[in-house]
């Protein structure tokens, strides 16, 4: 019998998602020239607000399920705001240059599009990681957004930039499973990660099993 893993569980500094899948990624042209500056500095507002409401005190968050699901409720209302302003912006521009918009911009664009759901990082993920190519986008952000994809559609990572808190029964933080997991230093490597899986895992504080299997469960995101 599969178990369903609550979304409480998958609260480490991850965002929740919520919402429709929506059809294959598409190009989108550019229909006029964008104003930078003041992209700037929208995008850059909605990168305080992302940040600042997950800057909290994540144990005391987590000790209480009813101070958890307040939590929730405010994050989602935050994250589902940040994203009615965010994708507009995409759909009529792509994925905006971060040497036109900024660090701080195109860290918010990042973060908006990765804590929202499946369907959208499939949507514009590829034109981030052709702008990491480009050096325009953090290959290492692109790297989270690709294994958080994967993680979310049940399949194994390939960078192990992703940790969970039930894929062990005493309830401890572990790495998602990694595929290849011989080669993960190398593949980090090549998008622009300077430490190894296993000196993140140490940081972070988390477990780093490289045996570690996909957990036999289904995880509810709603």
């Amino acid at each position: 019998m599969k178990v369903l893993v609550p979304i409480t569980l998958l609260l480490l500094l991850f965002g929740c998602q919520h919402a429709k899948e929506s059809s294959s990624t598409k190009t989108v042209g550019v229909e006029q020239q964008p104003d930078y500056a003041s992209l700037q500095a929208e995008l850059e507002a909605l990168y305080d607000l992302d940040q600042n409401i997950r800057d909290v005190n994540w144990d005391s968050v987590n000790a209480d399920p009813a101070v958890q699901m307040v939590f929730i409720k405010k994050m989602r209302l935050v994250d589902s705001t940040n994203q009615s302003k965010v994708l507009p912006i995409l759909e009529k521009y792509g994925w905006l240059p971060r040497s036109k918009i900024g660090e701080k911009a195109a860290d918010g664009i990042f973060y908006v599009v990765q804590h929202s759901n499946t369907a959208t990082m499939e949507k514009y993920l590829p034109q981030m990681e052709e702008l990491a190519r480009q050096g325009e986008a953090s290959g290492t952000d692109a790297a989270k957004m690709r294994d958080r994809l994967r993680m979310w559609k049940g399949e194994k990572q390939l960078y192990g930039t992703q940790a969970v808190n039930f894929i062990r029964k005493d309830g401890r933080q572990a790495i998602w499973p990694i595929e290849d997991v011989a080669h993960v230093n190398e593949r980090r490597r090549a998008v622009g990660f300077e430490e190894t899986v296993e000196e993140y895992a140490k940081e972070m504080n988390v477990i780093f099993d490289p045996k570690e299997e996909l957990p036999d469960m289904q995880i509810n995101f709603n």
